[in-house]
């Protein structure tokens, strides 16, 4: 790094930030990555643009996605401490450029120590920064594992559980954000649903942590960024929020029931002889999703709200989901309430389709994002 000027990152007034922050995050030294999606844009003329990262984790790193110009320049890992990356390098500085940079996996529940800040900008001398026009619209994104993009950067064979394995800049999310030039927002975690969690762990459903800026990491570290605060709905008001949410709750039923460790009390979703969910544990997901679209209203008040279901195959929960989006709009008289369903992963035929640890691949997240497309672009 040679002939660069060095911008603390709340110091470019040009520069955008994607995904939730807590209500100081300009006034401090550095901003946080909390959610997949997040990060940042800048407009730029120069010959190099530098990044200072900082990173933390025990098992479950960082990673990044540089897009220039619209392009994927770069996906890497930020290893442990402070690291200036490279964003752009050697180009004609007399041409102005888009830098977008995504944080590309999810906040890790399973790793109290992980996190990503950016601290520092710094771009050639005599090179600056420039505005850019807002985006045409605005959407939030909740959902699990498949809106994480759990599988989509790993190969088919691959069954790790691992962070280089996921990639949110692959998901159906970014691909329908890209082609709308939407803003956008985005909560989603592994394993979490509606009601359920995948092992029937009933407290690791995102509908808990949706009032917060990002509290879904447990530990002091969150704490003291700012995750647990309750985030300031006011200042970014979508115009769709996309959950995606279901899929979860639906394998429950195979699994073995899950022990509160504090009360010893067992959780389990469970199937009859005609193998269909029990009526009682389908009420909870009819329930649960009315509440959690209320939950929703009542936060992002002139939202188009989609609950999206399907690129996963749901054996137990389907009827249960759509039934209860289909109550809440009839008990409110909520018009500006839909349900969409997606091509299941049935479809992927090829191996370059498919996607790795069970999960959709490529084609499913395509084919879900032309649906999303064209329902945001028709929907009135």
């Amino acid at each position: 790094m040679k002939n660069v000027k060095i911008y603390p990152i709340n110091s470019v007034p040009e520069i955008y930030f994607l995904g939730r922050n807590v209500d100081n995050a300009d006034r401090l030294k550095s901003r946080t990555l909390f959610w997949n999606g997040s990060g940042f844009e800048v407009h730029f003329s120069g010959q190099e643009l530098w990044a200072l990262f900082e990173s933390g984790y025990d098992t479950l790193e960082p990673w990044i996605a540089v897009y220039l110009n619209g392009r994927l320049k770069s996906r890497e890992m930020i290893p442990h401490g402070k690291h200036w990356v490279c964003l752009a390098r050697g180009i004609d500085d007399t041409f102005e450029r888009d830098i977008r940079v995504i944080k590309d996996s999810q906040p890790m529940k399973d790793d109290q120590k992980h996190f990503l800040k950016i601290h520092k900008l710094a771009l050639t001398k005599g090179g600056k920064f420039s505005s850019f026009s807002e985006h045409k619209m605005k959407i939030e994104f909740v959902g699990d594992s498949i809106t994480t993009g759990s599988g989509l950067a790993g190969a088919v064979q691959d069954s790790d559980w691992i962070a280089s394995q996921m990639s949110f800049c692959k998901t159906y999310a970014y691909r329908t954000v890209e082609r709308l030039d939407a803003d956008y927002r985005v909560m989603s975690q592994n394993g979490y649903g509606i009601v359920s969690a995948w092992n029937n762990n009933p407290y690791w459903v995102m509908p808990r942590f949706y009032e917060d800026v990002c509290s879904i990491v447990e530990g002091p570290l969150y704490k003291k960024l700012g995750g647990t605060q309750k985030y300031d709905f006011s200042k970014w008001q979508p115009d769709f929020v996309v959950i995606n949410l279901g899929t979860n709750d639906d394998v429950a039923f195979n699994e073995t029931e899950w022990k509160d460790p504090v009360s010893g009390k067992l959780f389990k979703f469970n199937y009859d002889k005609n193998g269909n969910a029990f009526e009682e544990d389908g009420k909870k997901i009819f329930i649960g999703v009315q509440n959690f679209i209320k939950l929703v209203r009542s936060k992002n008040p002139d939202a188009k709200i989609i609950w999206a279901i399907g690129m996963m195959n749901l054996k137990y929960v389907k009827p249960y989901i759509l039934e209860g989006v289909k109550a809440y709009k009839e008990n409110s008289k909520d018009d500006k309430v839909y349900s969409l369903l997606f091509e299941s992963m049935d479809c992927e035929t090829e191996e370059e389709d498919k996607g790795s640890n069970e999960h959709p691949g490529i084609k499913t997240h395509t084919l879900a994002s032309d649906k999303l497309y064209d329902f945001i672009l028709n929907c009135k």
